[in-house]
């Protein structure tokens, strides 16, 4: 160590004096003009590099503290000094050089352990950033913000369990942190484990009511588990916290148009544009809902609302587009579309080329420009293409269940309610489920309820398919109750109507709709398996884990021959009572093949059924993708479709051959 002299102590003193004072340019000019009179000195250099530090004058600073800890190497506030310098200046790699494990073992205050971790965590290091952080909250327990970062490191090396439980215990030691609870929050998520990551979140904003980030977290995790109802109340108190933010106001009224709830999200979105005359997104929202609700005749109005508005080219162009696409002007459409902003909507505005090109018969760029529009799905945060392999891989589980000596061993089941069991209108997703259900809803004595978590709420309350075996009378009827109290928060059912659920994938939902409703009776949509797969690759849905599976076409199709799989199986287990409906003989004559439907039902024939688009009119939103078709006369081109994309779906058809084979079909 250098041998402090009485000149080198004066010239100290006298520095920290200015210093203290504030004159920092002082204070490093008269420890430069030392340096220059008394050569190299270590403890100079190590309090000129802190001047020039704070001056802001990194490159300098960081040159006089590695000049001071070459005099005294095992100083560790100068290691320390230097080393958060090279992290200020964004030198992670050489802040890791110095800050080696044997010199921050040798610290006893554990910070330049937190200074290692923090710069390895910057070069993406996690399993060694952790390793460091392990060391920090040996030595301060009760240390929060370690445990925190300590638990990110983990997660973000897939060390799920343990970064889960450090977090854990970073929340539990400031529970009014919201950083902290929205890290653990996302290492659940990251885990798989959305259900308690949802729970993080709303214990959290429960004690720390007025956190918005927080709630915007908890809305983005609560769509994704499909909990529309908590989903949209956890929008509605962000709405309270922040009523003059138009970007809020956007998304709660997408959250009501969602939740088939038109007349409240209107309102919604005219409110955002008299905070914000020209917002993109409230013009784009409300030209949308407009489409859904079949009220397209009101566009040219809004049209006209954005050009008075002076609103961007981005949000007039969004709505020409729409008018495009109901006015069938596919070329203006794509000459209209190369003008838009990409970041107005990246998704929809793929799209809607893709559907533009495949309405002109160019379908290899129509094919391409889905890609990009799934390619664009998979940056979702959500991680959907791991929710979508978690979701196969848990139906995979349930399907190993059902066996006829798991179904023998089921203790009969009488309910003793009166309530009529409901009839259930499955089939895979771009079925002609929804033109089917237009036309059940002509009838006077159905009722319909569209695609509703009525067996999702049923199954948290029940849990997963091994358990139903070992369910009594008692928690079954119970079960009942609330399916039949979730119906009713969005239908007012009608004594003597059939009641038809429809939801295309509770066909993944037998096993628990017998064990409900022994005497159920189910409606299958069937069409061509090819067609079927394109159009729910070359459609955007909202990415819950199933419809996640759309993004690729390799998984679509494996989503497909799972599905069929479980449902078959089911079939060969249980004593389901089913009809098949085949959309291609429905759009070529509906009336043959309804009337057998009818009778199944036990609902006398209507006429007026047939005209499905009056009904559809008359319904209002219609929250599917098919809300543009069923308005529209009866059409065959979508039959048959996929030959135009027979190239690019090669790949898949040995997977999707044996299926049409079973139903009929031919590829």
């Amino acid at each position: 160590m250098q041998q402090l002299t009485p000149a080198v102590a004066a010239a100290l003193r006298e520095t920290m004096a200015l210093a203290g004072r504030g004159n920092l340019a002082g204070a490093r000019a008269f420890a430069e003009e030392a340096l220059q009179q008394q050569g190299s000195q270590g403890p100079l250099h190590a309090l000129l590099g802190m001047i020039c530090c704070r001056m802001g004058d990194l490159a300098s600073g960081i040159g006089h503290l590695r000049e001071a800890l070459q005099t005294n190497p095992d100083d560790a506030v100068i290691a320390g000094n230097l080393i958060t310098a090279l992290v200020d200046g964004g030198r992670f790699a050489e802040a890791v050089e110095i800050c080696t494990p044997e010199r921050a073992g040798a610290d006893p205050s554990a910070r330049l352990w937190r200074l290692r971790g923090y710069a390895l965590q910057q070069l993406e290091d996690h399993a060694a950033a952790a390793q460091a952080y392990e060391h920090v909250v040996a030595a301060a327990p009760d240390d929060f913000e370690s445990w925190n970062n300590l638990g990110n490191a983990r997660v973000s090396a897939e060390m799920f369990d343990t970064g889960i439980a450090a977090l854990e215990r970073a929340a539990l030691l400031a529970p009014g942190n919201g950083p902290v609870h929205m890290n653990l929050a996302a290492g659940l998520s990251h885990s798989g484990n959305l259900e308690r990551a949802a729970d993080v979140l709303k214990g959290y904003t429960n004690i720390v009511r007025d956190d918005p980030t927080a709630l915007t977290e908890l809305t983005t995790i609560l769509r994704l588990l499909s909990r529309s109802a908590e989903t949209l109340a956890t929008f509605e108190r962000l709405v309270a916290l922040c009523p003059d933010n138009a970007d809020v106001l956007v998304q709660l009224g997408e959250e009501y148009s969602a939740n088939q709830r038109p007349a409240d999200a209107e309102p919604v979105f005219r409110q955002a544009l008299t905070i914000d005359a020209k917002h993109r997104g409230a013009f784009a929202r409300l030209a949308l809902m407009l489409e859904l609700m079949n009220r397209d005749a009101e566009l040219p109005a809004l049209l006209s609302q954005a050009l008075a508005a002076g609103a961007e080219d981005g949000a007039v162009n969004f709505i020409r587009v729409l008018l495009c696409r109901r006015e069938k002007r596919f070329e203006d459409g794509l000459h209209i579309l190369e003008q838009l902003p990409r970041d107005i909507d990246p998704v929809r505005l793929s799209l809607l080329e893709g559907q533009f090109r495949d309405r002109l018969d160019d379908a290899d760029s129509a094919f391409f420009a889905f890609v990009g529009m799934n390619e664009q799905g998979k940056l979702d945060p959500s991680q959907p293409e791991l929710r979508a392999a978690r979701y196969r891989s848990a139906l995979q589980e349930d399907m190993a269940h059902v066996t006829p000596q798991w179904f023998a061993g089921w203790p009969d089941f009488h309910p003793s309610d009166t309530r009529p069991s409901p009839a259930f209108l499955v089939g895979f997703p771009r079925s002609g489920t929804t033109l089917l259900d237009t036309m059940l809803m002509g009838h006077p004595d159905v009722q319909v309820l569209e695609e509703r978590p009525t067996i999702e709420k049923v199954e948290e309350q029940l849990g997963r398919v091994g358990g139903l075996a070992d369910l009594n009378e008692r928690v079954l009827t119970q079960a009942r109750d609330t399916y039949f109290a979730e119906v009713a928060k969005h239908v007012d059912y009608r004594p003597g109507a059939l009641l038809v659920d429809k939801s295309p994938l509770h066909m993944n939902k037998v096993p628990v709709i017998q064990r409900l409703f022994p005497d159920a009776r189910f409606i299958l949509a069937l069409r061509h398996p090819c067609d079927v797969v394109l159009s729910c690759f070359i459609t955007s849905f909202r990415l819950n884990n199933a419809m996640s599976n759309f993004l690729d076409l390799d998984t679509a199709a494996q989503f497909y021959d799972l599905s069929f799989a479980y449902w078959e199986q089911c079939r060969s287990v249980f004593p389901v009572k089913v009809h098949t409906i085949f959309y291609e003989r429905m759009v070529e004559n509906s009336a043959a093949e309804l009337r057998p439907l009818f009778d199944y039902l036990g609902l006398d024939w209507r006429e007026e059924v047939l005209d499905h688009r009056r009904t559809a009119t008359e319904r209002g939103l219609i929250s599917t993708a098919s809300y543009a078709q069923v308005t529209e006369p009866i059409y065959r081109r979508a039959t048959g479709r996929w030959t135009r994309y027979r190239a690019h779906l090669e790949p898949v058809l040995p997977v999707l051959r044996p299926w049409a084979d079973r139903f009929g079909y031919t590829i």
